[in-house]
């Protein structure tokens, strides 16, 4: 249905309350207990209302292949559009999108992906992801049909820009909770195509990208090592030596996730040559007064604590940060000029 009309009902007392509505101008009752009114109704009344119903029933299943159809016909981009978002909306149910998988709608969607309009690419790689969410079926389908690989070169080289963000919804719905996915994933060098788009100028490819790799050390310590040895940390600390922008929360982020898990990433940030300490000492002292920074100012005290947590005395005074701890034998004092703490190790004297 268009404009205001109301959804068709899907039961008895849905199409009770349809009809009822539809009338309410008349002299129609109260509706706030559809229940009751059908236990009170005329069994005539009653069954014309279960074959009007009836008689309104969608076959899902033949709408999946009309769709089907269409997708893989030589109808219009805009026809083609409006079948997407309709699939979208059936396939939300899993046992429907394992259906769509078995009648042949896959193949559609690998043949949308390779279509000339970027308005199709990613309206269908926004229904592989909807379709993968929670559904281990499809999932496994996807990986085995090799929608990884086709997904990851539309993200790597599609020049839509929306089309590489849904290109990355897509491979991250599919690999959710499901190993197989980031393994394949990984064997087919998509970090190294993750890290290509967080360098692009594009906020939501970033923000998605950063998301992806976080959500993925989190779960798999064999993700964390690759994204070590293949030089990530140095990667994403090189991008926060430009000037700040809103991407940096979301570098900042996935850095402080990898640096939290891998004890070889936190020895790699500590490198002098990297200066990373001392690039988010200055980014929390720039960013400290502002409030929509505050998400970047608590990522860097969490890298900052990760990555030097303990004041190192000597015989001079130096100020201790406040996410260091002071050991034993220092001595510590309030300098009353700046209002800072400083330390410096205790004179050991001969008796």
């Amino acid at each position: 249905m268009t404009g205001d009309q109301p959804r068709q009902p899907k039961d008895l007392k849905g199409l009770l309350k349809f009809c009822i509505e539809a009338t309410k101008d008349e002299d129609a009752p109260d509706i706030s207990d559809p229940e009751k009114i059908l236990n009170d109704m005329d069994p005539e009344k009653k069954k014309w209302l279960e074959e009007a119903l009836s008689s309104m029933s969608v076959d899902i299943v033949q709408q999946l292949t009309n769709g089907i159809k269409t997708l893989n016909s030589d109808a219009s981009d805009d026809e083609k559009e409006e079948v997407l978002e309709l699939l979208e909306d059936w396939l939300g149910n899993i046992d429907m999108a394992v259906n769509f998988h078995k009648i042949g709608g896959f193949s559609s969607l690998r043949k949308c992906l390779n279509s000339s309009s970027s308005c199709i690419r990613s309206g269908a790689c926004h229904l592989i992801a909807e379709i993968s969410q929670n559904n281990p079926y499809c999932q496994e389908k996807f990986l085995s049909e090799e929608f990884i690989e086709l997904l990851l070169n539309q993200l790597d080289n599609d020049s839509d820009g929306n089309c590489q963000v849904k290109a990355l919804y897509a491979i991250s719905c599919i690999s959710r909770e499901y190993p197989p996915a980031i393994e394949k994933f990984t064997s087919l060098d998509g970090w190294s195509v993750i890290m290509r788009a967080i360098q692009r100028d594009n906020i939501k490819l970033i923000t998605k990208s950063c998301y992806f790799l976080t959500s993925a050390v989190v779960v798999s310590e064999a993700v964390s090592q690759h994204l070590v040895d293949m030089g990530m940390v140095t990667q994403l600390s090189g991008i926060l030596y430009a000037d700040h922008g809103p991407q940096h929360e979301h570098i900042l982020s996935a850095l402080r996730s990898l640096v939290t898990r891998s004890n070889l990433a936190r020895d790699q940030a500590r490198s002098q040559d990297l200066g990373l300490e001392s690039l988010l000492s200055q980014r929390r002292l720039e960013l400290r007064e502002q409030e929509e920074f505050m998400e970047c100012v608590e990522h860097c005290e969490a890298l900052l604590q990760l990555l030097s947590p303990e004041f190192i005395p000597t015989d001079d005074w130096q100020e201790v940060q406040e996410w260091q701890g002071v050991p034993p034998g220092c001595h510590v004092k309030v300098d009353m000029n700046t209002g800072k703490k400083i330390a410096k190790m205790e004179q050991v004297t001969d008796r």
